[in-house]
């Protein structure tokens, strides 16, 4: 977090003294968000998004913060799906658009997008475990035990693999 805030003071920096562009507003957002200042980044990530509604990345990290929210996924899903005509293979996206479906309780398309994503980025431990999650709410819970296991072997962050290791032990005695 310390890390974070000292980033947003050069960021700040750079944007009231130099010409900034896009990307430097981008991570400027991006950092404001990373310390809880979500209202603040996403007016600026708004603000890109009108000068360049053709940001693929700003329109992923938008949809993708939203549905991590629970928030506006309707919204979400319309900016995920102009990533998506302008980018339609990549992974990353298509993980936004299953998580986004997820969240809106649509399970079976939520799990064609997250495999679609699996197959193109196979050992990211995220998508992973979203896989894993989609599995189990449509009762597919071998399955999901398996991906959650799978998504251990590339998690990193202590906080996220507790987190999948509790959920393989709530629910791997049901099998």
């Amino acid at each position: 977090k310390t890390q974070y805030q000292m980033s947003l003071k050069i960021y700040k920096k750079i944007l009231d003294h130099n010409d900034s562009n896009d990307r430097d507003l981008f991570l400027y957002a991006s950092n404001l968000d990373k310390i809880g200042k979500w209202k603040e980044a996403r007016v600026l990530f708004l603000e890109l998004l009108k000068k360049n509604p053709q940001d693929t990345f700003t329109l992923n990290y938008v949809s993708y913060k939203l549905a991590l929210k629970n928030q506006e996924l309707e919204f979400a899903l319309n900016l995920i799906k102009k990533a998506l005509v302008l980018d339609p293979n990549n992974g990353y996206f298509l993980d936004t658009l299953g998580w986004i479906q997820y969240k809106r309780n649509d399970f079976n398309s939520a799990v064609y997008f997250l495999e679609k994503s699996a197959s193109i980025l196979p050992r990211n431990a995220e998508i992973i475990n979203h896989l894993g999650d989609c599995y189990f709410m449509l009762n597919r819970k071998k399955e999901a035990v398996f991906e959650w296991k799978k998504a251990l072997k590339y998690e990193t962050d202590k906080k996220i693999v507790k987190k999948i290791k509790e959920k393989i032990r709530k629910h791997e005695h049901l099998l």
